[in-house]
């Protein structure tokens, strides 16, 4: 058999493994069940959020740095995350963590969901999932009106943020 017949003969292999995985999906699916379309197209994504002391309001002089990448699933209205950070000082330690809203990138809010886990150092990195929205909620994410702060010793009140907006 030559090469590119087994390859031919790979690829319908795998094709008719997808097919029939996909056929026992949806048998097993009903109407009451989520439509698969709606996993796929229901997720709204805020990539590469950046964490800064220039976005706290008022701003603060910090060197630190950090990125949040943050999803929403408005079937399960639950909040996925991953997120990197180093604070402005190496011996500084991480505090805080949490979920702001409802606020204007100019204001400040009060915590909405806390976020644990995370490395009380100066650096680290995190993923995790938040509960379940409440509707409205779910209306503040959407609108723009959630932030995510990072709290050190140095700044308690909040020394990097980033704003939740597209």
């Amino acid at each position: 058999m030559t090469m590119e017949a087994k390859r031919n003969l790979l690829t319908h292999r795998l094709l008719l493994a997808v097919l029939l995985l996909l056929g026992t999906f949806m048998t097993a699916c009903d109407e009451d069940d989520i439509n698969l379309d709606d996993l796929l197209n229901n997720d709204v994504a805020y990539e590469g959020v950046q964490l800064k002391g220039a976005h706290e309001v008022p701003a603060v002089p910090s060197d630190g740095i950090g990125l949040i990448n943050v999803y929403y699933n408005s079937n399960t209205r639950i909040i996925t995350y991953d997120l990197v950070w180093t604070l402005g000082k190496p011996d500084d330690e991480t505090v805080g963590m949490h979920f702001h809203g409802p606020a204007t990138p100019n204001m400040n809010a009060g915590v909405v969901i806390p976020v644990t886990g995370f490395s009380n150092t100066s650096k680290g990195s995190l993923t995790g999932s938040t509960r379940a929205l409440t509707k409205e909620e779910e209306r503040q994410l959407l609108n723009g009106l959630w932030y995510f702060n990072i709290h050190s010793k140095t700044y308690p009140a909040g020394e990097l943020r980033g704003n939740i907006i597209h």
